[in-house]
């Protein structure tokens, strides 16, 4: 069996359903109470529009690759081309179906999309709110599970299936101190605020780690993970089961469910390590007649917030107005840094990532082969 394409351990996931076992009624969608602006369209009326429709996957780069709708193009509300790139597959005004997704019932990602994708001036917008294992159940042929389509049902993981994986703290720390057992946080580095109570866990974020589980490498080891709030570990179960693990299981409700507890939980605690900066792209930038004097200062500015390799990780709600930078000057400058090559970011529920260069900025030593893979991967999705 080949492993899926390579995986982006990114960023925010849907609240995830299992695969129903009857057919939807109105009542089961709980959130279009909440979007009466956003038209919906059920799974009969896609499945009648299929051949027409432009149908957009909003959701992880993960998920998509677990299982998605077979026409579907991935495209990220929280990117800063989302509407350019709704353009090139269809005209605002254009008479097809645009159609959102995400994972199921209780999913708003698909709500929130096609509200924004209205707000931007596109018509005849729909969530369709039923989600993608609706779909799988629906429509097999036209689904794509772990690389195959027709997707098969009986590979979709129920909620039973993850529920039996998931551990309360105590029982996690008690199963971690026994031989043989690896531990192992998943969460992409800026989410890793504070840190369990437990001796000798590897952090490994989602695309280096599935890297190593389709390489079969820990098929004899007792394999505990935990994530950010519970929701990542179900799509990290489809490679697991894919690959022949049997002894695994997930902290439930991630850090997130004990991060108050200061027992259980402490400080991320962060080494101390000035960012190295090449003279070389500094001066570059310093020269660049493209930028003015605001958007050097937010350079400034970013190089001295790096949290961690080249990221920067800022609450936009607690931002104040620092060496007189204000939330609109950043945002501007930061876009504008992002065109030209410098950097890349998203912003999402309020939090803006700023992916600098690497090779203009990085906290810790450059040079290394971590430092390499990260230059490989920012020239990759700047070429994007």
């Amino acid at each position: 069996m080949t492993r899926a394409p390579s995986v982006l351990g990114l960023a925010l996931l849907c609240a995830v359903l299992a695969l129903p076992a009857r057919p939807a009624r109105a009542g089961d969608f709980p959130l279009r109470a909440y979007y009466p602006e956003v038209p919906v369209i059920t799974t009969a009326q896609l499945m009648a529009d299929y051949g027409s429709a432009v149908i957009v996957d909003i959701r992880s780069r993960l998920e998509y690759e677990v299982a998605h709708i077979n026409k579907a193009v991935l495209v990220r509300p929280d990117k800063s081309d989302f509407a350019r790139r709704l353009e090139a597959l269809r005209p605002k005004t254009g008479p097809e179906p645009l159609v959102f997704y995400c994972n199921g019932h209780a999913c708003a990602e698909s709500y929130q999309a096609a509200r924004l994708a209205r707000s931007l001036g596109f018509a005849h917008v729909y969530a369709y709110d039923g989600g993608i294992f609706d779909w799988i159940t629906a429509a097999p042929d036209r689904a794509t599970l772990m690389g195959e389509t027709p997707a098969r049902k009986e590979r979709v993981i129920s909620r039973k299936g993850l529920d039996r994986r998931l551990l309360p703290f105590d029982e996690f720390e008690r199963e971690a101190k026994k031989p043989n057992t690896l531990v192992i946080d998943i969460r992409d580095p800026f989410q890793r605020g504070v840190v369990p109570r437990l001796a000798d866990v590897r952090t490994i974020p989602l695309d280096p780690l599935l890297d190593l589980v389709t390489s079969r490498i820990w098929t004899e080891k007792r394999l505990l993970f935990f994530d950010a709030a519970g929701k990542q570990v179900l799509w990290l179960q489809y490679f697991l089961k894919a690959y022949d693990y049997f002894d695994y299981g997930f902290l439930d409700g991630g850090i997130k469910a004990i991060a108050d507890d200061p027992a259980l939980v402490r400080p991320a605690a962060e080494a101390d390590r000035t960012v190295a900066c090449d003279q070389a792209v500094l001066l570059r930038l310093a020269a660049d007649r493209r930028l003015d004097d605001a958007d050097r200062r937010v350079v400034g500015y970013l190089l001295a917030n790096i949290k961690f390799d080249n990221c920067v990780v800022l609450d936009m709600a607690r931002l104040g107005n620092d060496a007189g930078i204000g939330p609109a000057m950043l945002l501007g400058s930061v876009r504008k840094l992002s065109a030209l090559g410098y950097a890349a970011h998203s912003l999402t529920q309020g939090m803006l990532i700023v992916r600098m260069d690497p090779k203009l900025a990085w906290k810790g030593r450059s040079g290394t082969d971590l430092w390499q893979d990260k230059v490989r991967e920012f020239n990759t999705a700047k070429g994007n």
